[in-house]
């Protein structure tokens, strides 16, 4: 296959480079030419360009983009920024992206999305759960889970992701000393960077026939007991957990996610894994 991958960072340059070592023909990109020349040493044959994409009167990028977006599958991994006004600018950059492609020829999209989606509900939620979106994220995110569909019909695919864990990446670094945090009773709702290439792959493997999925952990532990437990592993500060009301929060089930693309997830007992804080991913 042809495969290219918008976001090659954290998520998508393992992504990548499994890709590779599978005889794949795979393109990255990325936003300067230190990091290009870093993908090219990966065998990923690397496009400069910062999003949105600028396309002329007919939807079509510059011709010299025309390899990256004709692709047989675009991932499309790309985190919205945080300043004042990213949400609306993250709609405008993946749409920019999905004209592109659509306009190239690409067959197949697979549009990596976030849990935040569901909001602050509580209680179990699964595939069938209707997103209650409640941050600017979540907005963002479910609009274009919701325009993508429009776009491309049975040619995309959607993967929400829980909160992300693995090498040099875990919340507990933001949390370790610090005083009154709320919601110390609700579950933990996180996965694994190793579970997420798996869900990626297999998604690409088999396109399952369900167009949106998600993925965590199937370990839901308590915010207090978990952030309590890794910063003591981590031999960090503990953080303070306020008294909050038991039974609140959401619980992401993916079981059915993981019957459907065939997968274990392999980082099952979060309680049971160190922090990964000082290992980065090459």
């Amino acid at each position: 296959m042809k495969i290219s991958i918008c976001g090659c960072g954290w998520l998508g340059l393992p992504l990548a480079k499994y890709f590779v070592s599978q005889g794949h023909s795979v393109c990255g990109s990325s936003r300067d030419h230190d990091k290009a020349a870093m993908l090219e040493a990966e065998g990923i044959r690397s496009f400069i360009f910062k999003l949105p994409v600028i396309l002329n009167e007919s939807c079509t990028a510059d011709s010299s983009l025309s390899p990256f977006f004709s692709a047989d599958l675009l991932v499309v991994n790309v985190p919205p920024g945080r300043q004042d006004g990213a949400a609306q600018e993250f709609i405008a950059k993946i749409k920019s992206l999905s004209r592109a492609a659509k306009h190239a020829g690409c067959r197949k999209l697979i549009f990596v999305s976030t849990t935040s989606v569901y909001g602050c509900v509580s209680g179990v939620v699964t595939e069938e759960s209707y997103p209650r979106p409640d941050t600017a994220s979540g907005f963002a995110h479910f609009e274009l889970e919701q325009w993508l569909a429009k776009e491309w019909g049975d040619d995309v695919r959607v993967l929400r992701l829980a909160g992300l864990i693995g090498p040099g990446r875990h919340p507990v670094r933001f949390l370790a000393g610090r005083e009154g945090i709320t919601n110390g009773s609700d579950p933990v709702n996180l996965v694994h960077l190793d579970d997420c290439l798996e869900a990626i792959k297999q998604t690409a493997a088999i396109w399952p026939d369900k167009q949106v999925m998600h993925l965590a952990a199937p370990s839901h532990p308590t915010r207090c007991d978990y952030y309590t437990a890794m910063a003591l592993k981590a031999g960090l500060p503990q953080p303070d957990f306020s008294v909050s009301v038991k039974g609140g929060g959401k619980e992401i089930d993916a079981s059915h996610t993981c019957q459907l693309l065939g997968m274990r997830v392999k980082h099952v007992d979060l309680m049971q894994e160190k922090p990964e804080l000082d290992v980065i991913t090459k």
